[in-house]
């Protein structure tokens, strides 16, 4: 963990000299306390998430029900009549059985399901304005639902429930930033981009190198994920998360191995093309959801500061806990120090066949 290394003054290196070798710290861990005690809390942090990665559905993001109702007829004021289109997702091979409560009365017009989703179509006659939606059964699960909104003029409002709050008042509340949440929560929920993410701490020297290497994943991202959302690019998500969990098994070689690799001496170039690669898992989130017409570049942009906000809160955490722990004084074995890693190196093997044969099998 080469970053959080730097943070351990040497003896035998001058006063300003804050770079100590991976290599002789998984060989020496017994000879520095300091070493070992930067180590415990980034390894044990990864030891949490890889508990939380038990359940293989936690290898993916949570995908949030979709529910657009355009109004198609009436005033505001009076009695109106608007369309429903309600997409639930499968989770761990069945539906969630939401339904939706309005201030209206519904008809269910047409249900189609395929395999990742249920998507039925409502009709809904108002007597006066749509007022309150709830999603019922929401309650009962782990997902958010974002819903939109749009009258006869073409304004669309956004709103996102959850289990917590499953109802929303559309005359009392203001619009959200959807987006800008959901790009949280899928760098949160997507365990493997967690684990991708603090698998680079290992990788990084000092604080400049650290600068560049998050620089690097955020542009290498940001490229391809605009370019899936905007149709330029199209490839097909099952082999895009088969590569992905490829990349978390080639990390975690490369964190037990030493420094001589082009990993080790440009972590940032590297980074550059792995951050392209997960661009396109999470444009594969993002086409789930869709994007506005009318304000597509600005939800694109929430969406991708959103996962920033995700990818730096995580580092900010792992970094702020390591700090704390470097006064216990705890000692490591060696085989302690590099478990974790392993642990994490394994299950993203265990991915990485599981989605290549979901590949072959489609």
């Amino acid at each position: 963990m080469k970053w959080f290394t730097n943070r351990v003054r040497h003896p035998e290196r001058s006063e300003g000299s804050l770079y100590v070798p991976e290599s002789k710290i998984l060989h020496s861990v017994q000879d520095d306390i300091g070493v070992s005690r930067c180590h415990f809390v980034l390894k044990g942090f990864l030891l949490i998430l890889v508990i939380l990665i038990a359940q293989p559905s936690w290898a993916h993001e949570m995908r949030p029900a979709l529910l657009t109702i355009k109004q198609v007829a009436g005033e505001q004021s009076d009695s109106a009549t608007y369309q429903a289109v309600f997409k639930q997702p499968q989770v761990q091979g069945r539906f969630l059985n939401l339904s939706i409560v309005t201030n209206c009365d519904s008809t269910l017009v047409n249900a189609k399901t395929n395999s990742s989703a249920l998507e039925e179509t409502f009709s809904l006659s108002c007597a006066g304005p749509l007022a309150s939606i709830e999603i019922a059964g929401l309650e009962r699960t782990l997902i958010d639902t974002m819903i939109t909104v749009e009258d006869l003029s073409g304004s669309t409002k956004n709103y996102l429930v959850n289990g917590r709050e499953p109802k929303v008042s559309i005359a009392g509340e203001t619009s959200t930033p959807v987006y800008l949440v959901l790009g949280v929560e899928h760098l949160f929920f997507g365990i493997d981009h967690v684990l991708f993410v603090l698998l680079l701490l290992y990788l990084v020297n000092g604080w400049g190198n650290l600068v560049k290497v998050v620089t690097s994943f955020t542009v290498a991202h940001s490229i391809t994920l605009a370019l899936s959302a905007f149709n330029v690019v199209s490839v097909s998500q099952a082999p895009v998360e088969a590569l992905i969990a490829l990349s978390i098994v080639l990390l975690a070689a490369e964190a037990l191995r030493g420094e001589g690799s082009l990993v080790h001496r440009k972590p940032w170039l590297i980074t550059f093309a792995f951050g392209l690669l997960h661009g396109l898992g999470f444009a594969g989130a993002l086409a789930e959801i869709g994007l506005p017409q009318a304000s597509a570049a600005m939800a694109l942009f929430l969406f991708n500061v959103g996962i920033e906000i995700g990818q730096l809160s995580i580092i900010a955490v792992a970094l702020t806990l390591t700090f704390a722990v470097t006064r216990t004084g705890l000692k490591l074995t060696r085989t302690m120090v590099s478990l974790p890693v392993y642990i994490v190196g394994g299950v993203s093997v265990f991915w990485f066949i599981d989605r290549s044969l979901q590949v072959v099998a489609s």
